[in-house]
């Protein structure tokens, strides 16, 4: 009890420290990997004394759990109300979401594959106690009736997040088809204030990160050893392995087969904007390169920033495909959890679904994870347990995401017979 009671009082002590640091201006990267070494040290010497320690990373991942939903919710109303009319969306907005959603099925399956070929996470030596075991799964029947909204208050507590997204979706077109848009104001600011509420909070909570991940580490360091280091940066080599195939390989074959151009050109006329948002690692902050390397290649404006602009909110196989599925078969192969094959075609099809509401939000990659991990019955405590590559994975994950959206623009306007082969060929 006391020795506990002092883990406490240190950890309480080290988050004073990473909380000046942050005053200071220090990166969020580097407190997350200083937040890990603190909380290995806290383990190493209170081991066995770290239950009251593990309390605010608990707190922190039951949070995040929570504020999910509402954020779906809001931020898919928000982005399907923007297509402005049914036509463009039937158009325009069906081609660009489409090809957007083809990205993430293709970089899910790639990172299923890849995740499986190597039995990532395979005797990682981590042992955690969850509350929850992953359910049967039921007849395609009734998975596929259960996809549709029958109560959204039980779909939240019950962590379904499927028909959370239909119903948001569903209510997004009748806004778009409603002819006077004015009897409805009060409704549409209501769902845009509710959509900034939600990203602020949501962005005030991933503030937290360093404090969380020092303290979840703290209580699982006992059970951590070599090898579950050099599964942790194995993890990381297989997302950059995944994120980086995905982009000139997997991409350069969609943009042959979709849009019918040479996609060598594509991949060096784009590389400025990729490179832009690997270093940054920010979707948004790298939409201005986005938008002028696609203007630049022939794709009309409004087709460049609405792709663009899409792309930051659905689809990201980087931040809502690769880097979620494979955290989920890492700790399905370290917890020893039984997954189906069916199983996993509903994790490809939840991660898809997930990505529709993040728009512009700070730490989208943890988000995308915790909706997947919410929707399949995983701990979400082991997100936190691995971020500690998560800030190194940002790079790879943000400039594949930004990848697609510029690509998708270039397609789209392929499709549209809009693309200007000059330019392009220039």
């Amino acid at each position: 009890m006391i020795k506990s009671i002092i883990a406490l009082i240190v950890a309480f002590v080290l988050c004073l420290v990473l909380n000046a640091l942050k005053k200071r201006k220090v990166s969020f990267m580097i407190r997350i990997l200083l937040a890990t070494a603190m909380g290995a040290v806290v383990g190493l010497i209170f081991k066995g004394y770290t239950d009251y320690v593990a309390i605010f990373g608990r707190v922190f991942a039951s949070l995040l759990q929570a504020f999910v939903f509402p954020l779906l919710l809001f931020s898919i109303i928000t982005t399907v109300s923007s297509l402005e009319s049914t036509e463009k969306l039937g158009s325009l907005g069906g081609k660009t979401i489409g090809i957007l959603a083809l990205h993430n099925v293709l970089g899910s399956i790639l990172a299923l594959i890849l995740g499986k070929l190597v039995s990532l996470g395979m005797n990682a030596n981590i042992q955690m106690n969850t509350t929850e075991k992953v359910k049967e799964v039921p007849a395609f029947a009734d998975v596929f009736v259960s996809f549709f909204p029958k109560n959204i208050v039980d779909s939240m507590v019950n962590n379904k997040i499927v028909p959370i997204v239909i119903f948001a979706i569903i209510i997004g077109i009748i806004i778009i088809r409603y002819e006077n848009k004015e009897e409805i104001k009060p409704f549409l600011d209501f769902v845009k204030a509710g959509n900034k509420v939600m990203n602020r909070v949501i962005g005030e909570i991933i503030e937290f990160t360093p404090y969380a991940v020092m303290s979840l580490l703290a209580n699982q360091v006992a059970s951590l050893d070599l090898s579950f280091v050099t599964s942790l940066l194995f993890l990381l080599l297989m997302v950059y392995i995944a994120c980086l195939f995905h982009t000139f390989i997997t991409t350069s074959v969609m943009m042959s087969l979709i849009a019918r151009i040479n996609p060598i050109k594509f991949q060096r006329k784009f590389f400025p904007a990729w490179l832009i948002a690997f270093t940054t690692q920010s979707s948004i902050g790298t939409l201005p390169a986005n938008i002028k390397e696609q203007e630049d290649m022939g794709v009309p404006t409004e087709i460049a920033s609405f792709s663009a602009s899409i792309g930051t909110t659905f689809g990201m196989p980087g931040c809502a495909a690769i880097w979620p599925i494979l955290l989920a078969i890492f700790t399905i192969n370290a917890l020893n959890i039984p997954f189906t094959a069916a199983q996993y075609a509903i994790m490809v099809g939840s991660a898809l679904f997930a990505s529709l509401g993040t728009v512009g939000v700070p730490g989208t990659g943890t988000i995308q994870a915790t909706a997947l991990f919410a929707a399949m019955g995983l701990p979400v405590e082991m997100i936190l347990v691995l971020s500690p590559i998560a800030g190194v994975a940002d790079m790879g994950r943000t400039s594949t995401n930004v990848h697609a959206g510029g690509s998708t623009g270039v397609m789209v306007a392929a499709l549209q017979k809009q693309l200007d082969l000059e330019k392009f060929n220039a």
